[in-house]
């Protein structure tokens, strides 16, 4: 190679190394301050009122826990039916 296409080899591939880089913006010195703390309604069970749309939660975070709070009373529900049939089973010899 000569010494003029090695100069444009090399500025063609610091031009694209330079083009891929994004400048980082730097993190605020302090966190934002907290929101004030909400004054909840509870409802006939005790439980906090949640603020959920009517469909279910919005967020990902929010779909998660509802589908867990699903899962576990689907799984408690099933544990309570287990235990009847048990409780039926080993009371008549």
């Amino acid at each position: 190679m000569t010494t003029l296409s090695r100069i444009i080899v090399l500025s063609v591939a610091a031009a694209a190394a330079g083009a891929g880089c994004k400048p980082m913006n730097p993190r605020p010195a302090a966190a934002p301050p907290a929101p004030p703390p909400e004054q909840r309604a509870t409802g006939s069970t005790g439980n906090a009122v949640t603020d959920a749309p009517p469909g279910g939660s919005s967020s990902a975070l929010g779909k998660a826990r509802d589908a867990a709070l699903r899962t576990k009373s689907a799984y408690e529900k099933y544990q309570e039916d287990v235990a009847k049939q048990a409780d039926d089973v080993f009371r008549n010899p």
